[in-house]
C-alpha cells in the first residue's frame, strides 16, 4: 500500500476500522480533561502527523476530519464545562504539500468552523513535525494525543518510542502495516518468541512484547494492540498511555469493536466462537482462550499472594488486554472460598491512587 496514492481510492473495510478506533478513542479521551470546570491541564493538543487530504476519493472522512468531527460535537456539549476555558490546539502535518493544502482548504468550509479550537496545518516530514512538538510533549500541564498513521514503523524508531513513553500526560496510537509485520518475523527479538512461524497470532503478541521490553526498567506504562485484517493481510495499531485511565478507555473502544477478545476485527485466536455463543454461557470450553488464560494467571497470582490491592489486579487485567470487569469471576470465587477478603467486585480505575487492599486468609 503506497502512501502517495492511498487517498485516491475508497477506504477499504480495514482502513475504516482503523479510523473508527482513532475517532472513538478521541471521543473517550477529550472529556477526561474537559469535563470539569476547573481542569488541571492548561492546554490540550491533538497531533496527526500523517493527516492526508482529509477524505478518500469518495469523500469518506479521514483521520483529521474525524478528529474535527469529535471536536465539533463537543463544542456544543454543555457537559464539557472546561470548553472555551482550556485552549485546544490541533496540529495536522503531512510530508506531501498537495495533501496539506487540500486539507487546509477543506477545513476552511463552514462545516468545520466552530469556536474553542485552534487548527494548524503544515507540510512537514514526521521527523521535523515531531521535533517541533518536543517542548509541548515535555510539558506536564498539557494533555496530548498523538496519531502516527504511518505506512510502516520506520518513523517510530526506538528513540521516538522512548520519547513517546517518556512524555507526561501523552497518549498515542501508531499504525503498523502488513509489510512491517512480515518484517518483524525475522527480527531476532521477535523471532525467538514465535512458536509457529506462519501464525499471525504469534507475531501479533510477539510485537507487543517487543515494545514492552523497550520500556524503561520499572516504569509503569500501558500498551495494547489491535489487529486489523484486510484480505490475507494483517495490519496493527499499538496504543500507549502512562495512565490506567487511558488504557481503560482504549480497552472500552477495543472490546466495543471486538466483543470476543478486544484485540482484532477477526478471530485472531481462532476460538471459533460467536457473540451468540457468549450469550448462551456454555462454560469454559466455549469461552475465548484469552479470557481463560487471563483468569488462570490472575488466580495463580492471588493464590501465591502476589497482589496486594485492586490496582495490581487492574495491572494484570491490562497486561492481558482485558477489561476490569473480567476480573470479577475470579475475585468472587476466591472470596467465596475464603482465600481473600476484599471490598470491591472488580478494580476501579478511580481508586488508582488510593486502592483498596486485598486481605489474605492466614494459614
Amino acid at each position: 500500500m503506497a502512501s502517495s496514492n492511498f487517498h485516491e481510492k475508497p477506504f477499504d473495510e480495514g482502513t475504516l476500522t482503523k479510523l473508527e478506533i482513532f475517532q472513538l478513542y478521541t471521543r473517550e479521551w477529550l472529556p477526561v480533561f474537559l469535563a470539569r470546570e476547573e481542569s488541571w491541564v492548561r492546554s490540550v493538543h491533538l497531533y496527526d502527523f500523517f493527516c492526508g487530504p482529509g477524505t478518500d476519493d469518495n469523500g469518506t472522512l479521514g483521520s483529521p476530519l474525524r478528529t474535527l468531527e469529535v471536536l465539533r460535537e463537543y463544542s456544543c456539549n454543555p457537559n464539557l464545562k472546561a470548553w472555551g476555558k482550556v485552549p485546544i490546539r490541533v496540529h495536522f502535518s503531512d510530508s506531501h504539500l498537495s495533501k496539506a493544502k487540500t486539507l487546509k482548504t477543506r477545513i476552511q468550509s463552514k462545516d468545520w468552523q466552530f469556536s474553542g479550537v485552534e487548527i494548524d496545518v503544515q507540510r512537514l516530514r514526521f521527523d521535523r513535525a515531531f521535533s517541533a512538538a518536543s517542548n509541548i510533549l515535555q510539558a506536564r500541564d498539557a494533555a496530548k494525543l498523538l496519531l502516527i498513521d504511518q505506512f510502516g514503523v520506520s518513523h517510530v524508531t526506538p528513540d521516538v518510542f522512548q520519547r513517546l513513553v517518556g512524555s507526561p500526560c501523552t497518549d498515542f496510537l501508531f499504525f503498523i502495516s502488513s509489510t512491517t509485520l512480515h518484517r518483524f518475523r525475522d527480527h531476532p527479538a521477535i523471532k525467538q518468541k514465535i512458536k509457529r512461524g506462519a501464525d499471525f497470532q504469534q507475531v501479533h503478541y510477539a510485537v507487543l512484547e517487543y515494545y514492552r521490553e523497550m520500556l524503561p526498567h520499572g516504569k509503569r506504562y500501558y500498551l495494547a494492540p489491535f489487529s486489523i485484517k484486510k484480505g490475507s493481510n494483517i495490519y496493527g495499531i499499538i496504543f500507549g498511555s502512562e495512565h490506567p485511565r487511558g488504557m481503560d478507555k482504549f480497552l472500552n473502544v477495543a472490546w466495543g469493536k471486538d466483543g470476543l477478545n478486544g484485540t482484532a476485527n477477526f478471530d485472531i485466536n481462532r476460538d471459533s466462537i460467536t457473540a451468540e455463543d457468549l450469550l448462551l454461557d456454555l462454560g469454559a470450553c466455549m469461552r475465548p482462550q484469552k479470557l481463560n488464560v487471563f483468569e488462570e494467571d490472575l488466580e495463580d497470582r492471588l493464590r501465591a499472594k502476589e497482589l496486594k490491592d485492586e490496582s495490581e489486579v487492574m495491572d494484570v487485567c491490562f497486561l492481558h488486554g482485558v477489561q476490569r470487569h473480567h476480573a470479577k469471576p475470579v475475585l468472587k470465587r476466591l472470596k467465596k472460598e475464603g482465600l481473600i477478603s476484599i471490598d470491591f467486585q472488580h478494580p476501579s480505575v478511580e481508586r488508582f491512587k488510593d486502592p483498596r487492599p486485598i486481605r489474605y486468609k492466614e494459614l
